[in-house]
Parts: C-alpha cells; structure tokens; sequence
C-alpha cells in the first residue's frame, strides 16, 4: 500500500471496475431489438415505454459486456415527459442573466446498484449499494421531438453532479450567461444530461458506526461518491440514448461547479477517455483537506479568547475587511484601482495597520487590539505546523468576515458542520465533536488538555494518512485524459469563502510538472487544460457566491468551441461584479497571465485589456508550498511535486525539505 497523495489505496475491490465504452454495434436495429416485448423491431420507444420495464433496462447493462450484478430497484423506474417552460428573466443576484425557453423532454429516474454489497466491497453487514439516478433525454421523434440527430437531440451528453457534499439530484452546473442551474441547461442546448445522488440516500454514509464493523470506515460508499456513482450515471445516459435514439452520443461532456466540480475531477482523474471536454468550477475536491481549513479562523480566535482576548465585532472586521481591499488593490499586476484584488496571494497588507492608536487605523471602536490584529492575521496566513511550514490554504484578503456562507467568514471560536464531519471520518466516530480541535499545542494546553483534544497538524497527518487516499479527488496523473485527447477549463474565484481555489493553483502545478517530466511546463499543459482564476468573485460565479469580480460568461460553450473547432480559449470573458456597473467586462486569463490593462479606454470594457505577465513570482510560489503529504506535522515541503527548484526557493527546513512527493514512484 502506497503513501500517495493522489491515488486510491491499493484495495481492488474499491478501484472503478474496468467498465467498457458502451458498444457502438447496439446502436440502430441491434438496440432496438431490447424493446421487442414493447414495440415494433422497425419502432424506437417513447418515454413512457423507457419506464415500462425494468428487466429491459438491466438486460440492456448486460449486453454491454458490464459487469456486476445490475439491479435496478423495485418501485424506483420511472419515466414522463416534462413540460416545457417559458422564458425566464434575469433575476439577479441568482440569475443575472435572462433564461432561455426550455423544450419539453423526456426525464427517467430510477434507482440502481451494480450488485455490490456487503464487507468485501467494502460495505457495511447487508449493506448493498444503491445510486439514485436522473437522466433527461430531448424528445425523440418517437415523442414528437425534431430537427436534430434524432428528434431533438443535437447527438451529445452533458454529465453533471450535485452541490455541497452531494446526496441529492440537483446540479451544480455553468448554464447560459453568468448563471448556475440545472439539467434543462443541457436540454436547452439539446444535450442528454446526467445526475445521481452519488449514492449518500444509503445509509451508513462515511462511518459505520454500529455493529460488528463499527467505527470502521465505509469505503464503498465514500468511493460511490467520490467518482463511482457518477459515472454509473454517465453509463446510463449513454445507454438510454441507444434505447431511446437508437444511437450513442458523439460528444460527452462535463459541467459542473463546487461539489459537481469534485464530481468532475472523480471522472477526469478516473475516466478522462470517456469525455471530449470538462468544465469544472471551484472544484471541492481536496475534501478532507480544505474542509478542515474551514475550521482556522474558529480556532485561532478561540485561541484569542483562551489568551484574555476579545473576539472582534463585526464592525472592526468590515473595517479592516476595508483596510485590506484598499490596500491590496494596489498591490496587483492590472494596475487599475477598482475594488477587485487580482491576485491575494501577492497581498502582505497586516492588520497591525488597523491597531488603535496607529496613523492607520479607523478610530474606535471600530480599530483593533494587538492581540486581534494578531490573530486575523495568523486567520489571513493559513494553516500551519509548530515547524512554520503550511499545511493547508487560507481564507484570503478580500474574503469578508460575518455571517457564514458562500462568501464570507464566521466572527466564532465554535467548529461546526463540514470540519465536524470531516473529524468525524478521520475517527471514525460519527459522536466526535469539531470543537475538541486547537489551533496548536499551547491552545490544547490553555484547554486543560482534554481526552479528545488534537491540534490542527496532527488531526491533518491523521486525516491523511486514515481517509484521504479514498475521498479526496487529488490524483495528477491523467493519462487517460491525455491519451483520449480531452480538453479541460477549470474556474474558480479569488474571494471564494467556500472553498480555498489556491488548491486549485497547487493542483495545476503538480499536473504540469508531472507532464513536464519534473519540470513545470505551463505552455505544454496549455495545449490541452486550461485554468483561470477570476478576481474577486465568490464561490462559482457571483451570482451565488457574492465577491465585487466580473464572473465567466458562458464557459461551457467556449469548451465546445476548442474540443470542436480547435480554438484554444487565449481568454474567457468575464461580466458584472457586485458594486459595478452592471455591463463591466473583463477578460479572465489563462494561469499564470492576467488581465493587464492597455493604459487608455474605459476600465469597464474587456478589449482596454489584454492577457499577459505571470502570477507565479518567486515568493508567491515558495510561500504557497505545503508539507508533505501525510506527513503535515512534519519539517518537509512537497517541492519536487509542484518543481519549486525552478523557483530557487530558499529551504525552510534545511535539507530535508525534499519531501517525499505525491505521485506514483515517489511515494
């Protein structure tokens, strides 16, 4: 069993098992043939026949040289036309953009399991595993559609995915202008889309927590969500539209954002030669891993209050919130002052600025204390270990504090919800309270030391080293991706306060040097993924995350445009922004450029800008080097993962800083 950052354990039973393509000689007559108890040989099946017959659809998996046991779950198939819609108007902050009408189309939903079950799939006693599946098919013209491939259908599939942490239907997907919706995006566009619950309406979900497996962890499930169940889905889909048009599709695509980014990055590391293209946004993979960053400014102010602190109030932290912006503005590569911080990470603005009694600080209440200044700085720093080196990202300037949520940060010393459950796993104790978690060993000793208290690095290294290799979506090596030809554009937004999208930056380089044989080489990778970072904006677009940053307009097409036409995305362009003018565009760039305005025109229109300079400065990059992984309370960095000698980073720890890396054959 290998150490790996990216990889799956070595566990056979858990690996995706080896699914084939579904068979292009099913199309036509030899599908049909499946329906010969509903219809005509010469007769494609309406949607309401789609529905009719379980043991047809099972039959169907069969034939495909599948294996398993397919059972599609008694009283669960169902299918019916859905009605279509009228056009809707923009209706910001949710929708800032106006919707299309949507045709009627055929929606069937069932749940299925592969007929894996029980320990030695590593499920709980007489657990079987269930994934609750939608497909939405365009009319056929068995159902009246017409005027593409085969009814409505345009010969294409959208794959998406649910938000959060999953565990219902609802996607999480870029749709039309600046707006995130649903699976009537990909009817819109004539598309079969795709979703599953990622099979979490199964309890036990994560933990085993009775019985004679108790506190053990359930793999099966965590691997159903991570990437297996979604691409039962995408299987399905495939193998409807055979039944349905009597042909496969001849694109598949991916779209999705936050936890239907994570789903994508499940598909990409796992079955990248399956789709022509992905669009992934604010990808939550990394899970464990940034989730328990959600806990550092809970904890470091609890630390402030155990010390005789006070926790600031919501109006000291608009106010250094304020102070921060201003300053790091100015700090930026696009040399326009407008309110949107181009790049965080470039930012040293401290909130000492704000300490009362300096020539820079608001006046009271509304500056700082020493001890508070300390702190919201240590909060804008990030995770780190007693050795200084970091483990994880932070919460960046310009992210505001206050209320949680998308775009914004908690004033609490209380750890809740997602680093809750991710302790939880790390336990394997659904019972484990978020809150026996300190910032450091001194803030564990200010506690009386408890019986489950554990500092930030040591609950990382355990994280690590108990659940990550199965949850966490983090491999680099995407040769099947590679091989297939697959493009990829990925997104997320410098004010995100739901996800750290710095992971994204670190995820990028890993993939470039691994493809660089050592070397990072963004040119290369260039050819085929493309990631850009869009300043200022919340978490997916701003329509739903908040952040004062123009959000990508229309990204899924411009991923049509290069897996079909061959034209590279050089930019994306970019809209809106809380506080602007609603008509403000800007380019986003491909990492490492960034938008550099020409000197003369508006500020508020894209063409004044083009893409160019580089992000990745020296202390940029050697100040975003992690520990090693599963070794996070360690005096090792992961330098040779991400090529920081290219950067002639400066060791933090001596010699050892050579740490043992990520990828295959380094572990």
């Amino acid at each position: 069993m290998k150490c790996l950052r990216p990889g799956h354990v070595d566990a056979t039973w858990l690996r995706p098992k080896p699914l084939l393509r579904l068979a292009a000689q099913l199309a036509g007559v030899a599908a049909i043939a499946f329906w010969a108890p509903l219809a005509q040989a010469t007769t494609l099946p309406t949607c309401t026949q789609l529905g009719s017959n379980p043991a047809t659809l099972t039959a169907a998996w069969l034939a495909n040289d599948f294996e398993g046991s397919p059972q599609i779950i008694s009283g669960t198939l169902s299918s019916a036309i859905i009605p279509s819609a009228p056009a809707q108007p923009a209706n910001p902050p949710r929708l800032p953009t106006a919707t299309p009408a949507t045709p009627a189309y055929c929606q069937v939903s069932f749940t299925f399991s592969d007929g894996l079950s029980g320990p030695a799939d590593g499920y709980d006693v007489g657990q079987t595993q269930m994934i609750e599946i939608q497909i939405v098919l365009p009319l056929s013209t068995a159902d009246g559609g017409s005027g593409g491939v085969e009814g409505n259908w345009v010969g294409k599939l959208m794959v998406g995915a649910s938000p959060g942490f999953s565990g219902s239907l609802g996607w999480a997907a870029y749709t039309e202008g600046r707006d995130l919706g649903d699976q009537t995006y990909a009817i819109r566009l004539g598309y079969i889309g795709s979703a599953t619950d990622t099979g979490q309406h199964n309890p036990p979900f994560g933990v085993i927590q009775t019985g004679p497996l108790a506190h053990t962890l359930d793999l099966g499930t965590i691997a159903d969500w991570a990437y297996r169940g979604t691409h039962y889905g995408k299987q399905w889909a495939v193998l409807l539209s055979q039944l349905y048009y009597g042909q496969s599709p001849v694109r598949t695509y991916y779209d999705g954002c936050s936890g239907g980014g994570n789903e994508g990055m499940g598909q990409l590391q796992n079955y990248g030669n399956e789709y022509d293209g992905f669009l992934i946004g604010a990808p939550a993979y990394f899970w464990q891993q940034f989730r328990q960053a959600d806990s550092w400014p809970a904890i470091v102010f609890k630390k402030l209050v155990q010390q005789g602190g006070a926790l600031p109030t919501p109006a000291q932290m608009a106010a250094v919130d304020a102070a921060a912006i201003a300053a790091c503005d100015v700090e930026g590569y696009d040399t326009v002052k407008d309110g949107i911080i181009s790049d965080p990470r470039a930012c040293t603005f401290s909130a000492t600025a704000n300490i009362c009694g300096a020539a820079t600080a608001p006046a009271a209440p509304d500056c700082l204390t020493a001890a508070q200044a300390a702190a919201v700085d240590r909060i804008w720093d990030g995770p780190r270990n007693h050795y200084g080196l970091r483990i994880e990202y932070p919460f960046d300037r310009g992210i505001p504090f206050g209320t949680p949520g998308f775009g914004s940060v908690a004033i609490s010393t209380q750890v809740t919800g997602s680093t809750s459950q991710v302790m939880q796993w790390d336990h394997k104790d659904l019972t484990f309270d978020g809150n026996n978690l300190f910032v450091d060993a001194q803030s564990l000793s200010l506690a009386g030391n408890p019986p489950n208290g554990i500092t930030y690095e040591d609950e990382a290294t355990l994280g690590a080293n108990t659940v990550d290799d199965y949850s966490d979506n983090q491999n680099p090596v995407l040769d099947l991706a590679v091989g297939h030809g697959t493009k990829v554009i990925q997104l997320h937004g410098t004010a995100d306060g739901a996800i750290r999208w710095r992971q994204d930056v670190d995820y990028y380089r890993q993939v470039g040097t691994w493809y660089g044989h050592g070397k990072l080489d963004f040119q290369a990778l260039q050819s085929w993924y493309r990631f850009f970072m869009m300043p200022g904006v919340g978490h997916c677009t701003g329509a739903l995350g908040g952040g004062v940053g123009p959000s990508a307009v229309d990204p899924f097409l411009a991923l049509v445009n290069w897996v079909e036409n061959g034209v590279a995305p050089d930019s994306i362009l970019a809209q809106g922004g809380a506080g602007a003018p609603p008509t403000r565009t800007r380019p986003l760039c491909p990492f490492p450029e960034t938008a550099i305005y020409n000197g003369t025109g508006s500020t508020d229109d894209a063409s004044n800008f083009h893409c160019g300079g580089d992000l990745e400065t020296r202390d940029v990059v050697c100040n975003d080097l992690l520990t090693v992984y599963k070794d996070e309370n360690g005096n090792r960095l992961e330098s040779k993962d991400v090529d920081a000698q290219a950067y002639h980073c400066r060791s933090q720890e001596g010699q050892n800083n050579q740490g043992h890396g990520k990828n295959p054959g380094n572990g």
